[in-house]
Order: C-alpha cells, then sequence, then structure tokens
C-alpha cells in the first residue's frame, strides 16, 4: 500500500470512527432528554392536581407535563375522534372533545375524554358514550399533544365529529370557531365517572422506558461499529508498518 493509499484509509477511517462516536452520543442525550420526560411524567403523576392560575393559563406551555383541574361544559358539538388507537389489544378511538372553563376568563381546553372501540362493521360509526350537560369537574395530565401516528399520502378533509389521524390545534380552532388552548388533557381514570369511555390509559413512564431502552441499544451499536472500525484500521496500519519497503501487497 502507497503512501497516498495509506492516508486515504487513514482519513476515512478516522472520519468514520467521528460519525460513529458522534451518533452513539447522540443516542445517549436523547436517552437522557427521555430519562427527564419519565421522572417528570412520575412527579406529575403523583402530584395533587392544580386548578391553574390566571398567570398559568397566560403561559400555557408552563402547565405541560403538571397535573391539572379543570371546571367547566363540555362542548359536545366540538368533537373529534383520533383513529387507530388501539388499547389492549383491540380497535378504537379517542374522544377528543372541547370543554369551556368556568371563571371570569374561560378558557377551551381540548379534553381526551378516554377511548371507544371501533364498530368491525361500519369505520366511521360511534360507540355510544355520554357527556355530562351540567357543570362538571375532571382531572388529567396536560401533554404537548397525544403521540402523533405516521399519515401516509393525503388525508381526507377534516371536519368535526370526523376521524382523524392526528389531532391538529390550528384545525380543530379553525373549524370549531373557538380559541383553544395549546395543549391537550388526558382526562384520569375514575372509577365514580361512567360514561361509556375507557380510560385504562398505558403507563407512560413504560412508554418512555422503552424509548430509553431502544436509543441505548443504537447508542450500544454506533459505538461497537466505531471500535470495530477503529480496530481494522489499526490492524490495517499495523500490517502496513511491519511491510518491508519496497514489497508492495
Amino acid at each position: 500500500m502507497n503512501a497516498i493509499a495509506r492516508s486515504f484509509v487513514v482519513v476515512v477511517g478516522a472520519g468514520a470512527v467521528a460519525a460513529a462516536l458522534s451518533l452513539g452520543f447522540w443516542q445517549l442525550r436523547r436517552a437522557a432528554e427521555k430519562e427527564a420526560m419519565q421522572r417528570s411524567a412520575e412527579v406529575a403523576a403523583r402530584a395533587m392536581p392544580i386548578a391553574p392560575s390566571p398567570v398559568q393559563w397566560a403561559r400555557p406551555a408552563d402547565l405541560v407535563g403538571r397535573h391539572v383541574t379543570l371546571t367547566g361544559r363540555w362542548l359536545p358539538d366540538r368533537v373529534v375522534y383520533l383513529d387507530n388507537r388501539p388499547l389492549a389489544g383491540r380497535a378504537g378511538l379517542y374522544v377528543m372533545m372541547a370543554m369551556r372553563t368556568d371563571g371570569p376568563q374561560p378558557h377551551v381546553v381540548v379534553v381526551n375524554r378516554g377511548w371507544i372501540p371501533r364498530d368491525p362493521n361500519e369505520r366511521a360509526r360511534i360507540a355510544p358514550y355520554r357527556t355530562p350537560g351540567a357543570t362538571t369537574t375532571i382531572t388529567g395530565i396536560a401533554l404537548a399533544e397525544e403521540p402523533r401516528l405516521l399519515e401516509l399520502g393525503a388525508m381526507p378533509a377534516r371536519s368535526l365529529a370526523g376521524l382523524w389521524q392526528n389531532f391538529a390545534f390550528d384545525e380543530f380552532q379553525r373549524l370549531s370557531g373557538e380559541p383553544v388552548v395549546p395543549f391537550v388533557v388526558r382526562q384520569d381514570r375514575d372509577s365514580t365517572v361512567d360514561d361509556g369511555l375507557d380510560r385504562d390509559w398505558p403507563d407512560r413512564g413504560d412508554a418512555l422506558q422503552a424509548q430509553i431502552d431502544r436509543h441505548h441499544g443504537y447508542a450500544f451499536q454506533w459505538f461497537a461499529l466505531a471500535a470495530t472500525i477503529a480496530a481494522l484500521l489499526l490492524y490495517q496500519l499495523f500490517r502496513t508498518l511491519r511491510t518491508p519497503r519496497g514489497i508492495q501487497r
């Protein structure tokens, strides 16, 4: 191997090692971010729900991840259904309904009220559930959004009371004519509420732990690749240094 070839191998190999290490450390950073989210989710789940203050309503991003309590009236005509949301192995939908809170400065909040099964014979038919007409109080976790699903190709036009693949705040606000707070409240389980909706939510901590484990697995693969490339590079350099000058291999 001549000097030019050796230099090329060293440069390419070093670049590959650096790239693999960079990707490995990026995966570790992502795992650390998810671990912080997991700790926050655990704290929120254990915390007593709070009634947001006017200052917190003015900074809704600060409420994301918090356990909140809302008192108000449901707006049953401001509702959409998130499609393809299985629960315990069953196909179904999430009921995303707006609530107008009580108080001198009411707010419209979209609440994931719970899960209903999909009709096996008619996909667009919505299973019956009950909506209280009087003022009601709920508790739940404020989420930036419900987890999004992959959307392939052009999606059908969205409408109120229709099936949506993913929730879109701007579209819901446009269709409902209501200024919507930019987070979703996932309503808590409550054995005293009998509205025909299932709120046996999967544990958020378990879901985040699966993502953390996946990031750690990817990091290990990148570090293993970096070590393999580095070992091959050192082996090739060792062979080159041991080859007597003038002998070409």
